[in-house]
């Protein structure tokens, strides 16, 4: 077992993620559309990855001054991706309608070799210099 921090991003535009866990690992408060704003600190991860490796999740949305009751309460659990033996934090990502992905990777949202799809990162890109970067192969 090996270390990791707890992130998050908020792929929602209307709810905030009032606080959340990965295992028994806390994560921050996520503002609609916002993420890696900060992390908790410590889970343990697998040092290698194996196949069926699941996680429960747990979260709360928060309520808004005036606007509607917030949905309850959700758990659930997730599978989680391969990752690398460089192992990397903990990142749950929130959508709509209580869905829920973790990856575990050392790089950022934006980075070429964050392992999800563009499509699954809005409304985040990936970045264009690091793309650049990468060709070069400066990003070894």
């Amino acid at each position: 077992m090996v270390p990791a921090s707890v992130g998050g991003y908020n792929h929602m535009s209307d709810w905030s993620i009032l606080g959340f866990t990965v295992g028994d690992a806390g994560g921050p408060n996520l503002m609609p559309e916002s993420g890696n704003s900060g992390s908790s600190c410590c889970a343990s991860i697998p040092k290698h990855w194996h196949p069926g490796m699941k996680v429960k999740v747990e979260w709360s949305y928060a309520t808004r001054q005036g606007g509607p009751t917030p949905p309850p309460s959700q758990e659930v659990v997730v599978e989680i991706p391969e990752y690398s033996e460089r192992t990397g934090n903990i990142q749950a990502h929130f959508y709509p309608n209580h869905k829920v992905k973790v990856v575990i990777s050392n790089y950022g949202i934006e980075h070429p070799r964050y392992p999800m799809s563009e499509q699954d990162k809005l409304p985040w890109e990936t970045s264009k210099q690091l793309i650049e970067y990468e060709k070069q192969g400066k990003g070894r």
